[in-house]
């Protein structure tokens, strides 16, 4: 599978004082479970382009599906059109200018994914089904899940001289499940890779466990502060929507950062250290961001302290963190103008396994899952619907709980970090183990 940019768009260039074109081709391989059937095993290919131009201070852009001999020219008169109704922006910031790679290629394609088919992910889905047989108490049924594997080229070029291409490959899995004890119970997991190294037999007997497992939770009773443990899981969400957010560019920017003016500052306790790692086997490492900046490994929190911000071309002084591409939905890459991301959140892994650090604490709450693991964004506050999670006392699980309210302060809870697991799980552009934080509380009825 190849890429090209059509010489239409490519003479476009040079019509305007900044322009950029971008184009894409995904192939996508999807399986679908419904009630622990398989119900579907598609394939779709999708190809199109984006142009985008400055013009006078005004901004213009458009995409289209590259599904016929016209498509170029509508995209490029879509985006003059857009251009002449758009309000002057002061001063915008150039698109890139081109610049030499500064890491070498991550491991992100597989020949395995490209060359899979039908059979392959037949296989995948049945062993997930067959696995959650596991549970001996009750019935676990899958609800609904898709496993997913995909192959993706683009190619940016600019006015600047910017050419870059990209090739990788996405391996998605999101599973449910539900048993019925005494009362219903569901378990949720998700995949995230670029090769397949999905282990389809671990990821049936984990979504039966915590089936099982919330099947016989109980509603929490009491007030409590208690020490919180969150799976990567859960954990990857809450430091996106804390971490993630407060070092994104554009808020930085517009000072709606909590951290916008603490670069060099202690922001965490002293044993976190996260990086943005686009040199290893992660969904978005990469060694030009989707505009054509150079991406590298840079260091966002080290010894508890903010080493810096993630920046786009937009923000100016670009990190090479401009991205149209997911970690989850790899078709119409071409329709996403290019947003900050990180490319791989990393979260430097202790040395201490999950059950050592269970049997250290006299009291503490394993979430396995809450309804929407976010904190609130500007102020990292939580006030969190636990769905599943797991009460232990001097080592030992004593309850099994669920609609209970888990509450604190996600910017607190980083300095005060009690342990940091070594069982390290990629979830998106997360990558972290279980990790344990103090100064929350347990709220039941």
């Amino acid at each position: 599978m190849t890429v090209n940019i059509d010489p239409k768009a490519m003479y476009a260039l040079k019509d305007y004082s900044q322009a950029e074109v971008y184009v894409s081709k995904t192939r996508v391989h999807t399986v679908y479970i419904d009630n622990s059937r398989i119900s579907n095993i598609e394939t779709k290919d999708d190809t199109g382009m984006m142009f985008r131009m400055i013009k006078d201070g005004r901004v213009g852009k458009a995409s289209v599906t590259l599904d016929s001999e016209d498509s170029i020219d509508d995209c490029l008169a879509m985006a003059d059109t857009v251009l002449g109704y758009s309000p002057v922006t002061q001063n915008p910031n150039d698109y890139p200018c081109p610049e030499q790679a500064k890491i070498s290629a991550p491991d992100v394609f597989d020949p395995e994914v490209e060359s899979a088919d039908a059979a392959i992910l037949r296989d995948l889905a049945q062993r997930v089904i067959d696995a959650t047989s596991s549970c001996k108490t009750a019935e676990v049924k899958i609800p609904r899940a898709q496993i997913r594997l995909s192959v993706t080229e683009s190619r940016v070029m600019n006015g600047n001289g910017v050419d870059v291409g990209h090739r990788s490959t996405l391996v998605y899995g999101h599973f449910t499940s539900m048993c019925v004890r005494d009362h219903p119970g569901e378990g949720i997991t998700t995949f995230h890779g670029t090769h397949l190294t999905l282990d389809p037999d671990a990821i049936g007997t984990e979504i039966a466990r915590q089936a099982c497992d919330a099947a016989i939770c109980r509603e929490f009773k009491g007030h409590v502060e208690i020490p919180m443990a969150l799976c990567p899981g859960e954990g990857s969400s809450m430091i996106l929507s804390s971490v993630g957010s407060a070092v994104h560019g554009e808020s930085v920017r517009y000072k709606r950062s909590p951290w916008t003016e603490k670069s060099g500052e202690i922001v965490a306790s002293e044993c976190l250290n996260i990086t943005d790692d686009p040199t290893v086997s992660a969904p978005l490492s990469c060694v030009f961001d989707d505009e054509g900046t150079p991406a590298y490994r840079k260091d966002v929190i080290e010894n508890g302290v903010l080493k810096g911000f993630l920046r786009d071309s937009f923000c100016g002084n670009s990190t090479g963190n401009a991205m149209r591409r997911s970690s989850v939905e790899p078709q119409g890459t071409y329709e996403r103008t290019p947003t900050i991301k990180p490319l791989n959140l990393r979260v430097k892994a202790g040395t201490k396994s999950k059950e050592d650090m269970i049997s250290e604490f006299d009291d503490l709450v394993l979430v396995d899952k809450f309804a929407s693991p976010e904190c609130d964004e500007l102020s990292g506050a939580f006030g969190l619907n636990v769905r599943s999670a797991t009460v232990y006392h001097r080592g030992e699980p004593v309850q099994i709980i669920n609609n209970a309210l888990m509450a604190g302060n996600m910017f607190d809870c980083l300095k005060d970090i009690r342990c940091i697991c070594n069982d390290s799980v990629q979830t998106g552009v997360v990558e972290l183990p279980t990790i344990c934080y103090g100064g929350t509380e347990l709220i039941g009825n």
